[in-house]
């Protein structure tokens, strides 16, 4: 697996944020991961239950990237 690096924000309350691509990019690149793991001999996993997970995951990038393409438009 490779490194990613991200940078965290500290918000003025305190919260910690991440930038949204960057979570995007994780959650692109976890499912690539564990099909690579579930493609191996003897991994353990079930390579049918991992697609339906990384799919699953594949859609909820699929949804923030679509939320932040809708906030940029919408921002007056």
């Amino acid at each position: 697996m490779g490194r990613l690096s991200v940078p965290v924000i500290c918000g003025l309350s305190g919260g910690l944020a991440i930038p949204a691509l960057q979570v995007v990019e994780l959650l692109r690149a976890l499912p690539e991961e564990w099909e690579e793991w579930a493609g191996q001999e003897n991994s353990g996993l079930d390579p049918s239950t991992t697609a339906a997970l990384a799919d699953l995951v594949r859609q909820l990038a699929d949804q923030i990237d679509l939320a932040c393409i809708f906030l940029a438009c919408h921002v007056v």
